[in-house]
């Protein structure tokens, strides 16, 4: 018999959401400082530059910040029959519409814990158990990063499966 490769996909999770907002804020505040020289003085275009680069070299130490508290998940796909059991179970059906509803959470905190295979934090191995720790990390998530996750289960769930013909001309 043949091996399936299964997919795989790394998620990253920001754990310090106040440096990642000063980090965006710190970049528009660069984009708006970048001076146009037309009708400046040198002066004026000096002053400028040195402004934008102490706002350059706060937005490094911020992303570096955000990076060491940044937390990697590595997630692969499920076979189809687990996959389809979870979908079945977080799927409700309205009588008088006819209407799917899924639980996303529910569906989330099903899958992920058998989906991750592995957790580090700035390249280390981080102490994390799916099976009990997924339904804090999903608690304690913002609704973004939510959307990410659930956009990589379905991804990995629902893989390409066939090579494209476009791929082949």
């Amino acid at each position: 018999m043949f091996a399936i490769k299964r997919p795989t996909k790394t998620v990253d999770i920001v754990t310090d959401l106040d440096a990642l907002a000063q980090a965006v804020d710190l970049k528009q505040q660069i984009d708006d400082a970048t001076p146009d020289p037309a009708g400046m003085t040198d002066a004026e275009i000096c002053a400028a530059k040195k402004a934008t680069d102490k706002l350059r070299r706060e937005l490094k130490t911020k992303l570096k910040t955000i990076d060491e508290s940044t937390v990697t998940l590595t997630l692969r796909g499920l076979g189809s029959s687990r996959w389809n059991q979870i979908v079945l179970a977080t799927t409700t059906v309205d009588q008088k519409t006819g209407k799917q509803e899924r639980d996303i959470n529910r569906l989330l905190t099903d899958a992920l814990p058998e989906m991750i295979i592995n957790v580090e934090q700035h390249g280390e191995p981080v102490e994390f158990d799916p099976q009990t720790d997924v339904p804090a990390l999903l608690e304690a998530i913002v609704d973004t990063q939510t959307v990410e996750l659930l956009v990589a289960v379905q991804q990995l769930n629902t893989p390409q499966a066939e090579v494209p013909k476009a791929l082949r001309e």
